[in-house]
């Protein structure tokens, strides 16, 4: 027998969109709200960073894909609740062993140049993300796909992947172990079709600018390119489902400085910026605050590079414990972020058995303390010197300075002898040379694609791409395998095992230092009604939304 779901809601199960802070004047719900809707509808929002790469295999930050969750529609989407429901696809029927999906796509589905979308653009765009010569670095989040995983590590050929369509309305899936979050997984644009005739007759010059782009999401691109600080997004007039997008054309602008988005705000030339720090306290009664949690993990990372002072495991250590992350979020930040001690954020994952958090479940871990901090330098010094100078990646914006600034003042400060000086670079920029190891110590952020607890332990494994670090440790390596695979059907073995590696990671070797749990928080024109805030995938969606008279 098989189950025919139209919608699955169990992989969200007991998950929370929370408040951030005591006394802010909105949070942000994920409702439509009515009112008529205004003759024109265009308007004009800002983003805090240049888009990377609209090529779905390859897109890594969050910024992005809230631009691509938008433009390319997958199999499933995201409904208000962050609850997966059919996209392109019109329904799903699941093996009873959970092991295989067969997916039947909806009979009206287009491609912006009118071509129609089939099975095959989905078996091209996965195969696309694996296979080793086009790996993009979330193949890890199909190693569940039979044979992927092999196949991604060059054992097994792309031919044995367990993907096939049958004809140009089915496309099945072949799992190795059952996966309860797997239509999460395909919910985001990292899943997403690409037709594969489009793409090879553009050669390189696909995705490098929006002329080189066709699209399966409710809007189009327009006036981008890799250099591009601004560019547009117009109505797909080729969508399934395009009598639901209200909104004619979304300019784009990116803009760093809060201040100056803010004013923009103000003038009426902005209708949606996001803000930080004071402004979130000198706003909160703006009729256009809205704020909520992010399901995310700002954290310091070591380049382990061996005979470096980070590849010292007493060092990363004091540099762990010397961090008072109370002060940061309170009197630093305060903005709603909360303090982190753990490499997974609250709000992930619940156990669906006992409505347990995982962040609870697991506990605490490099809490802040001083006095130990200043032991575990005192052994780092007998192995590498009382004098360790370092420097410190982070982005250029308002946010990295000042993170970066306390980071520096509480480490020089708790840790005589260190030095810190800061590298800020454009956030873009900070990717790459977070990817090409080209930093010492750095501060980035990891935000929930998905509810996968994997998808925060898959950073550190031996040969994951996310693992710039070059963190190894082989029983993490074999705890997280076991937890995403032979323990994954068993909710209980499988928050044992990710304990179990989190203690590992970051009481053993200290691999990562959790800092936060980020807030959003926006200026919005209150005369736009019925935006999403995902918990996953993008930062907001415009999907339903409009502007109201």
């Amino acid at each position: 027998m098989k189950k025919s779901w139209l919608v699955i809601s169990a992989v969200l199960l007991g998950l929370v969109l929370t408040a951030c802070g005591g006394n802010q004047k909105k949070e942000a719900t994920n409702s439509s709200e009515k009112g008529a809707i205004a003759a024109s509808q265009k308007i004009e929002i800002s983003s805090p960073a240049p888009l990377s790469t609209l090529d779905t295999t390859q897109t890594m930050d969050k910024n992005t894909f809230t631009i691509v969750q938008h433009l390319f529609e997958g199999l499933y989407r995201f409904d208000d609740d962050s609850t997966p429901i059919p996209g392109l696809a019109k329904k799903v029927e699941i093996s009873e062993d959970g092991l295989t999906y067969h997916f039947t796509l909806k009979d009206d589905i287009k491609w912006s140049n009118g071509e129609a979308i089939t099975s095959q653009d989905f078996l091209y765009s996965w195969k696309k993300l694996v296979t080793p010569a086009t790996i993009g670095p979330n193949a890890y989040l199909l190693d569940n796909v039979k044979n992927s995983y092999a196949i991604r590590n060059g054992e097994k050929s792309i031919d044995d992947i367990g993907l096939s369509a049958p004809n140009d309305k089915e496309f099945i899936v072949e799992l190795e172990h059952a996966q309860p979050s797997f239509l999460s997984v395909v919910s985001i644009g990292w899943l997403a079709p690409q037709n594969q005739a489009y793409v090879e007759k553009q050669g390189k010059e696909y995705a490098q600018d929006s002329e080189h782009l066709i699209y399966s999401g409710p809007f189009v691109l327009t006036d981008w390119d890799a250099a591009s600080d601004t560019w547009v997004l117009k109505k797909n007039k080729e969508y399934y489902d395009a009598d639901k997008v209200k909104l004619e054309e979304v300019k784009v602008n990116t803009i760093k400085e809060d201040n100056t988005g803010i004013n923009l705000y103000q003038s009426g030339e902005l209708d949606l910026v996001r803000i930080n720090g004071q402004y979130v306290q000198e706003y909160r009664d703006d009729p256009g605050y809205v704020t909520h949690s992010d399901v995310a993990n700002y954290f310091l990372d070591f380049n382990k590079k061996e005979g470096t002072a980070p590849a010292n495991v007493h060092f990363r250590k004091a540099v762990a414990l010397a961090i008072d992350k109370e002060a940061l979020t309170k009197s630093v930040l305060n903005d709603g972020a909360k303090p982190l001690n753990g490499l997974i954020p609250a709000n992930l994952y619940k156990n669906p058995e006992t409505s347990e958090d995982f962040r609870k479940f697991s506990g605490d871990y490099l809490v802040y303390d001083v006095k130990k901090a200043q032991e575990e330098w005192k052994l780092a010094q007998a192995e590498l010197g009382n004098n360790v100078k370092l420097s410190l990646l982070v982005s250029d914006d308002e946010n990295g300075k000042k993170i970066s600034e306390y980071v520096q003042s509480q480490l020089q400060e708790n840790l005589k002898g260190l030095e810190i000086t800061i590298s800020a670079q454009p956030k873009n920029n900070v990717n790459q040379s977070r990817k090409d190891k080209n930093y010492e110590l750095s501060l980035s952020g990891w935000i929930a694609g998905s509810s996968e607890l994997d998808s925060y332990f898959n950073l550190y494994v031996g040969d994951s791409a996310y693992n710039y670090g070059s963190y190894k440790n082989q029983e993490y390596d074999k705890l997280v395998l076991d937890a995403k695979t032979v323990n994954a059907n068993n909710i209980d073995k499988q928050f044992e095992d990710y304990k179990k590696a989190e203690t590992i990671l970051l009481n053993d070797d200290a691999a990562q230092v959790p800092i936060y749990q980020s807030a959003s928080n926006y200026l919005i024109n209150p005369k736009i009604k019925g935006i999403s805030y995902h918990l996953y995938g993008d930062y907001f969606n415009l999907r339903t939304a409009y502007l109201a008279e």
